[in-house]
């Protein structure tokens, strides 16, 4: 985001959305003492709210890990910040349900606390990545061989 080329790029795609994913380093408060400052949050909001926003009729869609009160206030002013959803844990019923429905094995029997969603998909890339593996290397389990 704090490349030159970063915003003639998105210039060229007007009425888009811009999804930033795991954006804690770039949203964190510019005045905190662990933070070095850099220009993705003045970025960030020149692409939100200024002309260049005005221009441009981008929507941001931010993804992060860490506490609200941790991200640079600026970003949280009244019509900057349209939503906030915070996805917490799941309960013990809900990630073993989902192993089952996505054929995880073990259907998370070995779930005994809430999870994130991230983890029962952690999961599921971690079978699919086994399962690959094995096909490679020319295993199959019983169920496939005829």
């Amino acid at each position: 985001m704090t490349k030159p080329g970063f915003l003639p790029f998105l210039m060229r795609y007007p009425n888009s959305i811009l999804i930033v994913e795991d954006a804690e380093n770039i949203i964190r408060d510019r005045n905190q003492d662990t933070f070095v400052a850099n220009q993705a949050v003045s970025n960030l909001l020149n692409l939100s709210d200024s002309l260049l926003g005005d221009a441009m009729h981008q929507q941001i869609i931010c993804t992060f890990n860490c506490d609200v009160k941790s991200i640079d206030s600026a970003l949280l002013r009244d019509g900057r910040l349209v939503v906030e959803h915070k996805f917490d844990k799941l309960s013990v019923e809900n990630p073993r349900h989902l192993c089952l429905e996505l054929g995880i094995p073990g259907n998370g029997d070995d779930i005994h606390e809430s999870t994130p969603l991230a983890e029962v998909y952690a999961r599921k890339n971690a079978a699919l990545g086994a399962l690959w593996n094995d096909l490679e290397n020319g295993r199959t389990s019983s169920k496939n061989k005829r």
